[in-house]
């Protein structure tokens, strides 16, 4: 017998953003079928009167332990439940510089949902000091493989080295800052430079993070929203503000704040985590409904930070397809299976929707 498959149909799904209703058709190994209307009876019919049509996230800032092991099915797991059909996650020069970039982009790049983008990335460290050099040898790898961006922390002990040559290179330099004086210091450097700045935590941050002329700038959803009781007993840096920093930073959001991330940290293989970072992918759709919903906010400006800004900032393309979402559901979020307690912001936080199937590169993936 020839294999078949059962078509899914799902009928009159409401699209928030431009408030107009489509239907969404897949079968196994086929394309996506969106259409203002769609026959009945040619498989699985159901009724999606109540659900709503979004796009695929990307979420530009993450951290998986791939090296040397590849990317856990876990991993994919947390993205697809968390609507994000696209990640950017970071690289190591210190492993990146084993390899041929060209073979590592290639393997971290195999899987189609979600797409997953190495970004290159200088971990602070003594031996920092042979990134410049190797950068010399290696831009137009760096260009050709990853996008045109690398990240740096103001504590490396060469900080200042690498972040003129990555300038040098034509490259942009993504920074964190460990202190407010470190910030300050590098915005007087980057005069006129592109600069992509981390981890926004106030209105007051943002301002000073603007004033170096070609700056951009993302946050992240614990900087702007958190379970009771969670600000204190997070292992994460930047702590979480108290709650007039994160007030202040609602304010700017929209206008100031160029994207949004989750800044998701997975755990190691074995074992705990031993750094600082929390494992929020699983939850980003719902945050920024929340957000938004709280805030007032529209919710395309909110999602334009999650979908089509990030990809115009790396020089990427944003994820094609959708998300099926169900905007009813708002439950106390639990922890996922391995999660700690001081890697969960939202723990015990009611958050909005829930991620029923995302849909990209010719694949369905229900959660």
């Amino acid at each position: 017998m020839p294999n078949s498959s059962i078509k899914t149909t799902v009928h009159d799904v409401l699209d928030p953003l431009t408030g107009t209703r489509h239907a969404i058709r897949w079968t196994a190994g086929a394309d996506i079928l969106l259409a203002p209307a769609l026959g009945r009876g040619e498989g699985r019919d159901i009724d999606g009167s109540d659900l709503w049509l979004l796009p695929p996230l990307y979420d530009a800032d993450a951290h998986l332990p791939f090296m040397p092991l590849g990317v856990r099915h876990s991993d994919v797991q947390r993205a697809l439940a968390g609507g994000i059909a696209q990640f950017n996650v970071a690289l190591p020069w210190q492993s990146a510089r084993l390899h041929a970039l060209g073979d590592l982009a290639a393997e971290i790049g195999r899987a189609a949902l979600p797409r997953i983008i190495p970004l290159l990335s200088v971990s602070p460290d003594e031996d920092s000091i042979g990134f410049a050099p190797w950068l010399r040898e290696h831009a137009d790898e760096v260009r050709e493989f990853t996008p045109p961006i690398c990240k740096l922390y103001s504590d490396d002990p060469n900080f200042e080295r690498n972040l003129d040559a990555i300038w040098a290179a034509g490259l942009e330099p993504m920074v964190w800052c460990w202190t407010q004086q470190d910030l300050e210091r590098l915005v007087a450097r980057a005069k006129d430079q592109p600069l992509h700045h981390r981890h926004a935590t106030s209105s007051a941050m943002v301002a000073l993070m603007r004033q170096a002329t070609r700056a951009t700038v993302q946050t992240s959803p614990h900087f702007l929203l958190l379970a009771d009781g969670k600000r204190g007993a997070l292992t994460v840096l930047p702590p979480p503000p108290p709650p007039e920093s994160a007030a202040s930073l609602a304010q700017v959001f929209l206008d100031q704040v160029d994207i949004i991330v989750t800044d998701h940290n997975a755990p190691p293989p074995m074992g705990r985590p031993t750094g600082p970072g929390l494992q929020t992918q699983q939850h980003f759709v719902q945050t920024l409904l929340t957000l938004a919903e709280r805030h007032d906010w529209p919710l395309d400006r909110v999602l334009a930070k999650a979908t089509t800004a990030p990809a115009s900032l790396f020089g990427t393309t944003p994820p094609s397809g959708f998300l099926l979402v169900d905007p009813r559901q708002q439950e106390a979020t639990d922890r996922w299976t391995g999660q700690a307690p001081d890697r969960a912001p939202f723990e015990g936080l009611a958050l909005k929707g829930s991620v029923l199937a995302i849909g990209a590169a010719g694949r369905v993936e229900l959660q």
